[in-house]
């Protein structure tokens, strides 16, 4: 399970606004075209794939232990 977050920046009223976002995804492909996409957009301000390593609502990656 990867996760792509991101934040949007706007313009408002009295200066810029943030507005955090996620996605969940269930290949690292699905989470990388995704990523491509947003990057792209002139409104994301910052964004990231994420392995989720320990959940109670997704399932973790595998550890090399």
């Amino acid at each position: 399970m990867f996760l792509v977050v991101w934040t949007e920046k706007h313009e408002g009223a009295k200066g810029p606004v943030y507005e955090d976002h996620w996605i969940a995804h269930e290949s690292y492909v699905e989470a990388t075209d995704d990523y491509d996409r947003l990057v792209g957009l002139e409104e994301t301000y910052t964004a990231s794939i994420c392995g989720v390593i320990e959940s109670t609502e997704y399932e973790g990656l595998e550890s090399d232990d």
